[in-house]
């Protein structure tokens, strides 16, 4: 499916074990190469190149543009308790009730105020599995990336087809004109001969007829320009295609219709060849947005 240069992705979740809130922006706009321009927090740092292969084997062409943002604020702290420091709290508290024959028992609610029982820490963003979460909404970015230049990508599909079909009409114009305008050279001829009271036969007419249609024959240059139309289609039906393969095409159809009209000398099929071109100088500024 073709696939648009343009696009963009977003994706958020909050990370565990650490619970801060990761959100991934991605950008992509038309560019010769693939080139990335990443902005990652320090705690990415280790993984700046897994990053940078996770978005090369998804896009292929283009200006990426990624920023991943990791909130740390709306992370809530791991709690755990101290079960070494209870059960030595209990035992103090044992000791001291049988020395000193104290009443009462040391209840939950007092235990869980004694200082160090209760303690909290964040859990570590450099482990593996932070980084496997985060790899996770990665991918999640580069999914909708993906779609938007899908989606883009058809809609551009659909003006190249309209484009071809044109230039396919075009041709056929042509060449339903090159008897026509062969026949009007024979009468031209005939005409000239006659103003000059010049007798010749229809032999020789026909061979200088025969001469001026070998020298503007086009017959080549229409059944490339028509080859070059189906294997553009081709392409665009391919999975593989890319906007240089696109490109390369549409240069030879233009090369082919510089030489077709060249060689033409005639105003209507100029005219047609001029059509020709324009639709071939829309089909090559599209492709340009092709990845």
């Amino acid at each position: 499916m073709l696939r648009s240069m343009t696009g963009v992705g977003r994706a958020e979740e909050v990370l565990k074990p650490s619970g801060a809130k990761l959100t991934i922006d991605i950008r992509s706009v038309n560019h010769k190469y693939f080139e990335l321009v990443a902005k990652l927090p320090p705690q990415f740092a280790a993984y700046e190149r897994e990053i940078h292969e996770l978005v090369r084997r998804t896009v292929h062409r283009g200006y990426i543009q990624l920023q991943m943002t990791l909130d740390e604020s709306v992370s809530m702290p791991a709690v755990t308790i101290d079960r070494q420091l209870v059960q030595e709290y209990l035992r103090l508290a044992r000791e001291l009730k049988t020395r000193h024959q104290l009443e009462g028992e040391l209840n939950i609610n007092t235990l869980l105020t004694l200082p160090g029982v209760i303690t909290t820490k964040k859990a570590n963003a450099n482990s593996s599995r932070f980084w496997l979460a985060s790899r996770r909404v990665l991918n999640q970015a580069l999914r909708r990336l993906v779609k938007m230049k899908q989606a883009e990508g058809a809609a551009l599909a659909r003006d190249l087809r309209k484009r071809i079909s044109k230039i396919r009409r075009a041709v056929r114009q042509i060449e339903e004109r090159v008897p026509k305008r062969l026949a009007e050279r024979r009468e031209n001829l005939l005409e000239q001969l006659e103003n000059l009271n010049i007798q010749a036969n229809s032999r020789r007419v026909l061979e200088e007829v025969a001469f001026i249609a070998e020298k503007v024959d086009i017959h080549e240059e229409c059944v490339r320009l028509k080859s070059h139309c189906s294997l553009f289609l081709r392409a665009l039906r391919s999975s593989a295609t890319s906007g240089k393969k696109l490109d390369f095409i549409a240069q030879e159809m233009l090369r082919e219709t510089d030489t077709l009209a060249a060689k033409a000398r005639d105003v209507v099929i100029s005219r047609r060849a001029i059509e020709i071109k324009g639709e071939i100088e829309k089909l090559k500024e599209q492709v340009r947005n092709v990845e």
